[in-house]
């Protein structure tokens, strides 16, 4: 049988879909990957079983163009359907087939799954229950002559009951780690920061030093920087923190709040990078001030007038050398 795959949206590897072909190609099956930005080809050909992915909501229509040609197809993931689960559609394989993912070198998966907390605008919570431990460093890892980088997926890394020995497991077996989903320095312990960096914790792509966390309410500056503190007291350095910055979820929220927390993290000496809830014209474009490094050199109100986009700042420079 043919079988075909869309991974809709995400740059990480899909699990779901690479437990889908190692369920499918242990029955002999022949099974294809295609990518839901590319939709060159994607309706040439007849397949017996199509699936598709998608983890953000803006991505269903892709998937409604997926069932309009493929009526039978399988679509789930969290931009879809926070319920259904593989073993709903007779997927039962923990087995991971990395032969779709040809060019992908590092190892992936959740050393722990759910969360602790009950953040309003997060569905871990009721996609994955409470926090609870999954795997093993070793047990992600897919061994030689693989490199020893993983890309864990955990999004409460602490709230696993086993933290402390999946940090030894990585300092012991020489491991480069990405804790993608970040890490809640809300709630950091002088244990647990001085255990993260003992840890070899890189960016996505290994190439940076980084640690990633979260500042979503101006409520919580006082813990928050209180955990970043705990961090850099154990040597982490202000430059490796990536800081997500939801914005355009708090009822009333301004421009002003949401500058309060850049400017405080600038300050610091983090990289804050802003994540519109709702995506308009003015929070994308401050998404793009902030994480472009313009809100460095050009003020706000320069930055709107050129509506947001960098061609434009043209009129700025003109006007800041008095040509206009």
């Amino acid at each position: 049988m043919n079988v075909l795959l869309i991974q809709i949206d995400g740059k990480l590897p899909n699990l779901a879909l690479m437990r889908i072909a190692a369920h499918h190609r242990e029955r002999g099956d022949r099974v294809e990957l295609r990518h839901g930005n590319d939709f060159g080809g994607l309706f040439d050909e007849p397949f017996e079983h199509v699936y598709a992915s998608t983890i953000f909501e803006s991505s269903r229509p892709l998937a409604y163009r997926v069932l309009a040609t493929y009526p039978d197809a399988v679509v789930g993931g969290t931009g879809w359907d926070l319920v259904r689960r593989l073993e709903d559609i007779g997927v039962t394989t923990g087995n991971l087939d990395y032969s779709i993912y040809p060019e992908y070198r590092r190892s992936i998966g959740f050393a722990m799954r759910g969360c602790r907390l009950q953040c309003p605008f997060c569905v871990v919570p009721t996609k994955e229950g409470r926090a609870r431990a999954e795997s093993t460093i070793a047990e992600i890892w897919r061994g030689d002559p693989w490199p020893r980088e993983v890309v864990l997926l955990d999004n409460d890394f602490f709230g696993n009951p086993q933290w402390c020995v999946r940090l030894t497991e990585m300092r012991d077996g020489r491991f480069k780690v990405c804790f993608t989903q970040g890490i809640n320095a809300r709630i950091l312990t002088s244990e647990q920061a001085e255990g993260i960096a003992s840890v070899d914790y890189r960016d996505s792509e290994m190439s940076k030093r980084r640690l990633y966390t979260a500042w979503d309410n101006s409520r919580d500056e006082a813990r928050f920087f209180a955990g970043l503190e705990l961090l850099c007291k154990n040597g982490v350095r202000p430059r490796h923190l990536l800081v997500y910055m939801l914005i355009g979820f708090a009822p009333g929220e301004t421009h002003a709040d949401r500058d309060y927390r850049r400017r405080q993290l600038r300050e610091f000496g983090a990289l804050p990078y802003p994540m519109p809830f709702r995506r308009t014209r003015e929070l994308v474009g401050f998404q793009r001030w902030v994480v472009g490094a313009y809100d460095k050199r050009v003020p706000w109100e320069y930055w709107r007038r050129a509506e947001y986009e960098p061609r434009r700042l043209r009129l700025w420079q003109e006007e800041m050398t008095g040509v206009l």
